[in-house]
C-alpha cells in the first residue's frame, strides 16, 4: 500500500546527456517514487554540454504529479520509540529525546470524529507516555448525579458536540470497542470547565501533570486520557476481538504490555506498565471503565478508586 502526497519543490539533479535521463538519487533507505512531469532548466552560463557529462541545475518539481510513500523501513511499528521531533525509529536514538513508545498502528480517527477534525493527520498509530500517576477518576461523583441528575457522558451528550463518554454496551460497534480518547478528552476538558470547582473529573485535570516534561510534536494530537479500547490496545495489542472478552483465558492477554515494558527500560525514567489502568470510559454514575495489566481484563472501577493514569497521543 502506497501513501500519495501532492509536493512542490526544487532539488538538485544531474542531466546525462548521453542518455538523455535525469538522475536523481534519493537518501538511502528513503521508500520514496516520483510519477509525473518535471521541468528542467539549464545554468546559463552552460552553452555547450559534452556527450557523457553530468552537470548540476535546478530541478523543478513543482508541477509533478504525486511523490508516493512506499510501504519500507520509515514505517512505525509497535515498540518504535517516539521522539520530541515527532520521528521514531526501532533502536533507541541516543541523540534524541523519547517522550514515549508506539503501542498501535492503525488509524486513531476511523471513529473519532473530533480527532478527524482536529488532527486529520494523525492516521499512523498511537504512542504511549513515559510518566503516570495515580488518580480518582472524579470528586464527589454521586454528589453531582444527585444535583445534577445524569452521568458526565450525558451532560457532554445533551451540552456539547462531542459523543458521550459514557457506555454499559459491550458491541463491536459501540464506543466501547472504538477508539474515542481524544473524543472524550474534550469532553471531559468541557465538562470540568463547567463544574471543575465540584465534581472535578480528575482523570482530565490530572493529565498537564503526568505529562509535564514531555511536549508533544506539533505534528501529533497532543496528549490526552485514552478510551477503554486504546487502554485495551496497549495491554493486549490488537487481537481483533471484542475487548470485554480478554482476561479470561489461561494464558494472560498482556503481549503488547510485555513488548512495550521492554522498550521503556531502555528509556531513563521511564516507567514501565503494571496494575490497573483508568480509561476516559465512563460506565456509570458510580464507575468508570479500566483495565488490569496482569491479565488484560476490562473492569468496571468505582469512581473514588485509586489507579494509574497514563497519556496517549496520535500521530
Amino acid at each position: 500500500m502506497k501513501k500519495t502526497v501532492l509536493l512542490s519543490l526544487a532539488v538538485m539533479a544531474s542531466y546525462i546527456l548521453a542518455e538523455a535521463q535525469f538522475v536523481v538519487t534519493p537518501k538511502v533507505g528513503a521508500p520514496v517514487e516520483v510519477s509525473g512531469s518535471v521541468s528542467f532548466s539549464a545554468n546559463a552560463d552552460n552553452t555547450s554540454w559534452s556527450i557523457g557529462e553530468s552537470y548540476d541545475s535546478s530541478l523543478d518539481l513543482s508541477q509533478i504529479a504525486s511523490i508516493s510513500l512506499a510501504e519500507g523501513e520509515n514505517k512505525a511499528k509497535p515498540g518504535d520509540f517516539f521522539y520530541s521531533d515527532g520521528t521514531w525509529s526501532t533502536t533507541l536514538d541516543v541523540s534524541k529525546t523519547p517522550i514515549g513508545v508506539v503501542f498501535y498502528i492503525g488509524d486513531p480517527t476511523e471513529h473519532d470524529a473530533a480527532l478527524r477534525a482536529a488532527h486529520p493527520e494523525c492516521v499512523h498509530g498511537l504512542v504511549v507516555g513515559l510518566k503516570q500517576k495515580k488518580c480518582e477518576w472524579q470528586d464527589y461523583y454521586s454528589d453531582f448525579d444527585d444535583e445534577v441528575g445524569m452521568s458526565v457522558g450525558e451532560w457532554i451528550e445533551e451540552n456539547t458536540d462531542y459523543v458521550s463518554i459514557a457506555t454499559r454496551s459491550e458491541a463491536l460497534n459501540s464506543v466501547f470497542n472504538q477508539i474515542m480518547g481524544y473524543n472524550n478528552t474534550c469532553g471531559i476538558d468541557a465538562f470540568n470547565d463547567e463544574y471543575g470547582w465540584d465534581y472535578e473529573v480528575l482523570v482530565g485535570s490530572e493529565l498537564s501533570a503526568v505529562a509535564t516534561g514531555a511536549e508533544a510534536p506539533v505534528s501529533t494530537s497532543g496528549w490526552y486520557v485514552p478510551s477503554v479500547k486504546e487502554v485495551s490496545l496497549l495491554c493486549s495489542g490488537d487481537l481483533g476481538e471484542n475487548i470485554g472478552d480478554l482476561g479470561y483465558g489461561d494464558v494472560p492477554d498482556t503481549a503488547n504490555a510485555v513488548l512495550i515494558n521492554e522498550r521503556l527500560a531502555q528509556i531513563s525514567g521511564a516507567v514501565s506498565l503494571s496494575g490497573v489502568y483508568w480509561s476516559s470510559t465512563e460506565y456509570s454514575v458510580t464507575q468508570a471503565h479500566s483495565v488490569q495489566f496482569s491479565n488484560g481484563l476490562v473492569m468496571q472501577t468505582s469512581k473514588g478508586g485509586s489507579n494509574n493514569l497514563r497519556p496517549v497521543l496520535a500521530f
